[in-house]
C-alpha cells in the first residue's frame, strides 16, 4: 500500500492539490499526466498546493510543482500558493528557490473542501524516467544554484535514456 496520497479539489476554476505522506518519484508520471490534463482545459484562475500533511517530498515531485507554477505563469494566472507548516519542508522549498516562483505561506485562506483522492498509479519504465528528467530540468531552470545542484542528475538520466536508443539505432 502506498503512503503517497494526493487529493484534488476545484471551485470556480481555482484548483488545489493536497499532498499527504511521503511523496515519491514513483507517482510522478501519473501526477504529470493529471497536470497535463488539467491545464489542457479551461485556464485556472488560481492554484493552491497544500503541503501541511507532507512528510517528505522528493525532487521529482518538486519539479512537478515547479511545472505547475510555470504553466500558471504561461496562462497569465497568479502565482501558485504553497501552504506548508513543516520546518524541514520549508527549508527545502527555500533552499531550491521556490520563494522566487511561488507564494509560500503557513496557512491556507480556505480549506480544500470536496476533495477527492487522485489514486495515482505507481509507474516504472520510460514514462517514469522521462518525467524524472523533465522535472529536474524544470528545477534547474529556476536558477543557477539549482542548475549546479541538479545537473549531474539530469546528465545521468539522459545517459540512461540514450543507451537503449543507441542499442536499437
Amino acid at each position: 500500500m502506498s503512503d503517497s496520497k494526493v487529493y484534488y479539489a476545484s471551485n470556480l476554476d481555482i484548483h488545489g492539490l493536497k499532498f499527504v505522506g511521503h511523496i515519491r518519484y514513483t507517482i510522478g508520471a501519473s501526477l504529470n499526466k493529471f497536470i497535463t490534463s488539467l491545464f489542457s482545459g479551461p485556464k485556472p484562475k488560481g492554484f493552491m498546493i497544500d503541503l501541511r500533511e507532507t512528510k517528505t517530498i522528493d525532487s521529482t515531485n518538486l519539479g512537478l510543482l515547479a511545472r505547475i507554477a510555470n504553466l500558471m505563469k504561461e496562462c497569465g494566472g497568479p502565482r501558485v500558493t504553497l501552504v506548508s507548516t513543516n520546518e524541514d519542508i520549508n527549508n527545502l522549498l527555500f533552499s531550491i528557490c521556490f520563494d522566487e516562483v511561488f507564494d509560500i505561506v503557513d496557512e491556507a485562506g480556505h480549506a480544500m473542501s470536496d476533495s477527492r483522492e487522485l489514486g495515482l498509479q505507481v509507474n516504472t519504465g520510460p514514462a517514469m524516467a522521462e518525467t524524472i528528467l523533465d522535472a529536474h530540468r524544470t528545477l534547474m531552470a529556476i536558477g543557477d544554484d539549482n542548475r549546479a545542484r541538479f545537473q549531474d542528475v539530469v546528465e545521468l538520466i539522459e545517459q540512461k535514456l540514450a543507451k537503449p536508443k543507441q542499442a536499437t539505432g
